[in-house]
């Protein structure tokens, strides 16, 4: 019988009010490999025994460790020690697998790592990232900002985040109004919790930002979602459509960057010596002249709208 664990940050009781409905699939996937035969454990990774757990199963994912990010510390105090403690067993059929892999979390929860990929050639937002707390008052960070780009529309975001949590789109740095300045003094003040992200503003957003879904080796399905009129943010909680696109509808410039972002990560994270990458979402734009604008890499619990296919990959992933 397999062992799955599935690691919350809620209590498990509470988690039903932590699933969205467009996360459908991941709510289903723990009673539906229960009927497979598997044995599901639903587990907070912050608590105490923990790690006895995880060394007891055979398969642990983080599909449903929403809102970690509230506890960014810990939570990688706790990758650390679920690392080591998982590399002390001995290399076989006795040491638990993540799915995904330690290292490739740790990689994938600070965006600092868009700034990877554009070292490893891809096209993201003009981006730069730094600690907000180094400026002594709200008009140091706001002479800072000028200096990334003198006026017109920029967007503001921890570096820890999800779902544009504590993202802020000002739209002309030159004239930023009473809550830009409040939103630029949090920052100076450590509300963020960690780094600012700080972004050129992408026109394309418009139109919506595609979602590239692999389950495997393989580019399950593609969605799209376009942010309601006068919204930058996509996600339904702002009023954000999603609709399934058809992956011949993609133009072949666009799939081929994807599947080189994809074929990246499989060379930097495919394997580790905690388990191995087996789901992730590439979030982009595509514009007029540039075929993907890479956004976002989603590898810990990401909605992956599986109910829109890759349910029955992902099913055979965790039990194989």
């Amino acid at each position: 019988m397999k062992r799955i664990l599935f690691l919350t940050t809620v209590p498990p009781h509470t988690i039903e009010k932590y699933v969205s409905d467009d996360d459908w699939s991941n709510e289903m996937l723990p009673p539906l490999l229960s009927k497979r035969g598997a044995s599901v454990t639903i587990k907070r990774w912050m608590d105490e025994d923990i790690i006895p757990f995880i060394l007891d199963s055979d398969v642990i994912t983080f599909l449903w460790a929403e809102d970690y990010i509230q506890h960014p510390i810990a939570f990688g105090e706790f990758l650390d020690a679920a690392k080591k403690a998982i590399e002390t067993v001995e290399m076989g059929a006795n040491r638990p697998c993540v799915v995904n892999h330690l290292d490739l979390v740790q990689w994938n929860m600070d965006k600092k790592y868009l700034l990877d990929m554009q070292r490893a050639g891809f096209d993201i937002p003009k981006t730069e990232i730094f600690d907000a707390e180094q400026f002594a008052c709200t008009p140091g960070l706001h002479y800072r900002l000028q200096a990334f780009q003198l006026s017109g529309p920029i967007v503001l975001k921890p570096s820890v985040s999800a779902s544009s949590n504590n993202t802020r789109l000002i739209p002309d740095i030159s004239t930023p109004s009473a809550d830009d300045v409040a939103y630029l003094e949090l920052c100076v003040k450590g509300g963020l919790g960690s780094s600012l992200v700080v972004q050129k503003f992408e026109p394309a957003i418009t139109t919506g930002e595609y979602s590239f879904v692999f389950v495997g080796e393989k580019l399950s399905h593609v969605m799209l979602k376009a942010p309601k009129n006068g919204e930058f943010r996509c996600q339904p909680q702002f009023g954000g459509e999603i609709s399934r696109i058809p992956i011949a509808d993609i133009a072949e410039a666009t799939l081929s960057t994807v599947y080189s972002v994809f074929d990246t990560l499989k060379d930097w994270f495919g394997k580790g010596s905690t388990g191995e990458m087996g789901y992730v979402r590439i979030d982009g734009l595509v514009a007029e002249d540039r075929p993907f604008v890479l956004m976002e890499i989603e590898a810990i619990e990401p909605s992956l709208y599986l109910e829109m296919g890759g349910l029955e990959d992902m099913i055979s992933l965790l039990l194989k």
